[in-house]
């Protein structure tokens, strides 16, 4: 009994290891790469900044941000 409780711990420790802290799904469809993608030196931190064009909508660019740390994002969608 303590060997398996012992290897599922060592297994959720491992596959909690292999990602961002929680356990994920796999994705079952193709990454998509953003049309473009840099990073903005803001005052404290550094901003990611990803544009794409939905694939639902070529029409439209959006464009995704967020702080390094993760605890601020957006999304907004414009027309070209």
């Amino acid at each position: 009994m303590k060997t398996k409780l012992l290897i599922t711990a060592l297994l959720l420790l491992t596959l909690t290891a292999c990602s961002d802290g929680g356990l994920t799904t796999a994705s079952t469809n193709d990454l998509m790469q953003p049309d473009f993608n840099y990073e903005i030196d803001t005052w404290g931190t550094n901003s990611e900044i990803y544009e794409f064009t939905p694939k639902s909508n070529k029409k439209k660019t959006c464009v995704f941000a967020m702080l390094d740390n993760g605890k601020a994002m957006g999304l907004q969608c414009f027309d070209k």
